[in-house]
């Protein structure tokens, strides 16, 4: 594995969307204090658009350093060098996450945070916890897509995917009994169905980004 390179590769994915990246990290920073200081209606907005930011985050990240470097024709220039497409598929996927990741937890910390110290609301706490992770795994879906088609229709039906499958898993966990009943009380409670929920996700998301490196480590060329 050339370390060195794949080091390279992900500094120029942090390099090409670090002000889009620094804007959405902005607009988080205010849905947040929407949620905190927006009273009822706020919170349901604030919530709306933390959603929308980390969403829009996930397409940017995907989007820009994968598909559009097709598009775009500078694949070229990493056909160039002395990489192999694993390593290349490496540089993706752990730069991605690497961009991704830090925006998600701060945000997603954040909310957590407002619920731990809203007792009104503390129910939300395992819902919240399981819809989060549920928006890793559809980011990973549409990275593990772009990856392997490389065609942006193809990205853009997963990211669709994803957004209709968040929407359903959320109406799903909203009504399991084990989540449901707690959501509106005071506590903050966490039980074995949320375990299992977790676990179940970040299973999926292993199985994503495992297929992904299989099926790319069989790729002999970047044609």
């Amino acid at each position: 594995m050339n370390y060195a390179m794949v080091r390279i590769l992900i500094l120029k994915d942090w390099y090409f969307q670090r002000l889009a990246l620094l804007l959405s990290l902005v607009g988080g920073v205010l849905s947040l204090g929407i949620i905190a200081f927006g009273g009822r209606a706020g919170f349901t907005v604030g919530v709306i658009l933390v959603v929308m930011t980390i969403v829009m985050v996930s397409a940017i990240t995907v989007m820009g350093n994968t598909i559009e470097e097709r598009e775009k024709q500078t694949l070229a220039f990493v056909m160039s060098l002395p990489i192999s497409y694993l390593e290349f598929t490496t540089s993706k996927i752990v730069g991605n996450l690497l961009i991704f990741a830090p925006i998600w937890l701060a945000l997603v910390a954040g909310s957590l945070g407002l619920i731990v110290m809203a007792p009104q609301i503390h129910g939300f706490f395992a819902f919240s916890v399981i819809m989060a992770i549920e928006i890793l795994v559809s980011t990973c879906l549409m990275m593990a897509v772009a990856l392997v088609t490389e065609s942006k229709n193809w990205t853009i039906t997963a990211m669709v995917v994803g957004n209709v499958a968040l929407n359903l898993v959320g109406y799903v966990v909203a009504h399991v009994p084990a989540i449901r009943n707690g959501m509106w009380g005071t506590a903050i409670y966490w039980n074995s169905t949320a375990t299992a929920w977790v676990v179940a996700e970040v299973g999926l998301i292993a199985l994503l980004l495992g297929g992904t490196f299989f099926i790319q480590s069989r790729k002999k060329d970047f044609v």
